[in-house]
């Protein structure tokens, strides 16, 4: 079943050469970061279709960062989603203007990175926190792996922080020597993360109230910050349009419904994605963190520290937990599994701890 994300379902253009109109506000460097307008080498070879005109620039992506980062590992708090291939499509609408003041991010996404995988604010789906105006941050609560991303409520990954796996991978002479861009903000300047690598680059004490600076040539562009929050940018200096065109197969549970997953206390150890055919199963590993359970004996207990795995190849091989129905007071879960169509090979369909908790 194909779907569209939970980002709107139109063409984003973005926004990329930068401009020679800039802010009173912005300060301004010595250097000169990369031209990488319409050039491919300052993107990754996930990124694919790239195509450049006088007016924008296209590209396609499967949305997820090279098979060597460590995906998920690190979280300890999860909807138990699954990083899966998407089909998403970005337009780059090139030359940047700023604008009069300044737009303040939402939750949601602000940008795509050099390898296509979107970059989101810093802050969750959930509650507005009292002192910041905005829900608790992703790190904050343990929902990010280290690489800085997680997936989401449609099992799209992205950054929610600064991506430290894509930088380290692009590599000191492309980040700090060349100073190409990491990203894209939606608003169309390029993020790049000087400082990074090397000290000497350091430009905190420049950057504007969005994380901005200028350029020797007066291009204006945001700077990921290399420690602590690793903060990308806190409001677009310019005009931020829209997003970008997303689809996929969505997950299924054995009647035909769209799995949704519930949030649980658990920390991933490991995720794994196993061929299945022309399709993939997806695994992750790890431990429970205090939870309430029904075991299958009929009992309910709090459960911390149990290990296994949560799993998905199709809408009948699944395994997960949801909330036990009509349980009364409190939350309590139950390990909703089905295995029919398993593949021999997955061994967290028939070797799993967590089917002591199907409250039979």
């Amino acid at each position: 079943m194909k779907s569209h994300s939970l980002i709107p379902s139109t063409i984003l253009y973005l926004s990329l050469a930068a401009s020679s109109s800039m802010s009173a506000q912005a300060h301004s460097i010595k250097e000169n970061i990369a031209d990488c307008d319409c050039d491919a080498g300052c993107f990754t070879e996930e990124v694919e279709n790239f195509q450049c005109t006088s007016d924008r620039i296209k590209f396609q992506s499967k949305a997820l960062p090279h098979h060597s980062h460590t995906l998920m590992k690190g979280i300890t708090g999860t909807n138990q989603q699954f990083p899966t291939p998407h089909n998403l499509e970005v337009g780059i609408k090139r030359n940047p203007q700023l604008a009069d003041k300044p737009t303040y991010t939402e939750p949601g996404p602000i940008g795509i990175a050099v390898n296509g995988v979107p970059i989101f604010d810093p802050s969750t789906q959930g509650p507005i926190q009292a002192a910041t105006g905005k829900p608790a941050s992703a790190m904050e609560r343990g929902e990010l792996d280290e690489c800085g991303g997680h997936a989401g409520r449609g099992d799209d990954y992205h950054y929610h922080m600064a991506p430290k796996c894509l930088i380290e991978d692009l590599g000191r002479e492309a980040v700090d020597v060349k100073r190409q861009p990491i990203g894209y903000a939606f608003d169309g300047f390029p993020i790049l993360a000087l400082g990074w690598f090397d000290s000497a680059n350091d430009i905190e004490d420049k950057l504007d109230e969005c994380r901005g600076v200028k350029d020797a040539s007066g291009r204006y562009f945001y700077n990921a910050k290399s420690s602590d929050d690793y903060a990308i940018l806190d409001c677009f200096s310019g005009t931020p349009v829209g997003s970008s065109r997303n689809s996929w197969d969505r997950r299924l549970d054995n009647s035909g419904k769209e799995i949704v997953g519930i949030p649980m206390k658990f920390t991933i150890d490991e995720f794994k994605t196993i061929p299945n055919g022309s399709k993939s199963c997806y695994v992750m590993s790890g431990t429970m963190g205090q939870t309430r359970v029904q075991l299958n004996s009929g009992n309910v207990e709090n459960v911390s520290g149990a290990t296994g795995s949560l799993f998905y190849c199709d809408q009948n091989c699944y395994g997960h937990f949801i909330e036990k129905p009509g349980a009364g007071k409190g939350k309590t879960l139950i390990f909703d599994r089905h295995v029919n169509s398993c593949p021999a090979n997955l061994s967290a369909a028939s070797n799993n701890a967590f089917e002591a908790y199907q409250g039979n």
